[in-house]
């Protein structure tokens, strides 16, 4: 069997578990449910596994991480736009 197989499973599961999460989210327009300090830190692990795959030159962890930072980078820039909003509104 070939493991890379695994690889590509483990990234469709992972890059799409939070899909119905961020859909929501973006629906009603409440991204409260997610903390700054997570979007941050999630976003950058996931350039960070990027990086990775290119310099390991592994499939799997490129495009599941290409995915995911299309997901993610969105979402990270309307979380610190509402938590900066909400900063000026004090």
């Amino acid at each position: 069997m070939d493991l890379t197989i695994i690889g590509y499973l483990a990234g469709i599961f992972t890059t799409f578990a939070s899909l119905p999460q961020l859909i929501k989210s973006i629906k009603e327009r409440d991204l409260s449910s997610f903390s700054l300090a997570f979007v941050l830190i999630f976003t950058t692990g996931l350039f960070l596994w990027l990086i990775y795959g290119i310099l390991k030159n592994d499939y799997p962890i490129i495009i599941f991480n290409i995915l995911s930072l299309m997901f993610w980078v969105p979402i990270t820039y309307l979380k610190i736009k509402e938590v900066v909003g909400n900063w000026r509104k004090r």
